[in-house]
């Protein structure tokens, strides 16, 4: 970790899939900041994020429940503004057709950032790694087509991470944190099975998340671990194979309220901490 010593304590916010719904996202966030007195350096969001207008939903692969603009042009034309930087990585329901053709750390509106399919970022210390989208084996080491070509193409060709963007994740330097929007596999505790027998996505908590993930998780070895996508809050601690053990923390969607945000205090030895409000 890259960090100095600071006479302020830093504290930064983590949200799960906001798949358009900006206002309640800043309604949380700033409640932190007015109940606890501090202010956050930062945010960072691990997918689902935004749409600019209809050409981006026509890109997106997603249900027609998700399948709207939502309230990111208020933020992209201006009438409304982020109060602090927050960093994105793309989930499996984006607008490929338009972030496909940005670049790491472009700003996508005023104080927003996409970290793009592998990106890498230091804020205030805090070294953050971020692989955007979720596990396709179809696609995984053929890659996707040419964002060109988009509109042949089924919009699920676009949403998978390929083998390439896994090594080059794999070359970064060790990460405080790693932001991913699928969960990496063995990220459940079998004690915690019964929470997941319910869910859609599996009735089984072992076929839950992947192992290209879970291979980021073990080689880069972060601190923490955010991830999204199940819209479910969850914590768990990883063990790696080294015998240490890497935090995880799943996040909920924003329409669930306050089990889609998280937020952390690194502290003077740059431990980055989970701030639990009592």
């Amino acid at each position: 970790m890259s960090f100095s010593v600071s006479d302020r304590d830093i504290f930064f916010a983590a949200v799960g899939d906001v798949h358009g719904h900006f206002y309640s996202m800043l309604g949380m966030l700033q409640g932190w900041e007015n109940r606890t007195g501090n202010s956050l350096a930062f945010v960072l969001q691990v997918g689902d994020f935004l749409h600019r207008d209809a050409a981006d939903v026509a890109t997106m692969d997603a249900p027609a429940k998700y399948r709207k603009v939502g309230e990111f042009p208020d933020f992209y034309t201006g009438k409304a503004m982020f109060p602090w930087p927050i960093w994105f990585i793309g989930g499996n329901h984006e607008p490929y057709g338009f972030l496909d053709r940005c670049f790491a750390g472009e700003a996508i509106a005023p104080n927003c950032f996409y970290l793009s399919h592998v990106g890498e970022v230091t804020l205030e210390g805090v070294n953050v790694v971020g692989v955007s989208g979720v596990d396709r084996e179809e696609r995984f080491t053929r890659g996707r087509p040419d964002i060109a070509q988009c509109d042949r193409y089924s919009n699920k060709e676009y949403i998978g991470f390929t083998e390439a963007e896994i090594e080059r994740a794999l070359e970064l330097r060790s990460p405080d944190i790693l932001l991913l929007h699928d969960w990496p596999c063995g990220a459940i505790n079998p004690a915690d099975a019964a929470q997941f027998v319910t869910r859609k996505y599996s009735i089984d908590h072992t076929t839950v998340g992947n192992e290209y993930a879970r291979l980021l998780v073990d080689f880069l070895a972060p601190q923490w671990v955010l991830c999204g996508h199940l819209h479910v809050k969850y914590r768990h601690r990883i063990p790696r194979s080294s015998g240490r053990e890497t935090q995880f923390l799943a996040l909920a969607n924003v329409q669930s309220g306050r089990d889609a945000i998280a937020f952390f205090r690194v502290t003077a030895e740059g431990t980055i901490v989970e701030y639990l409000e009592k």
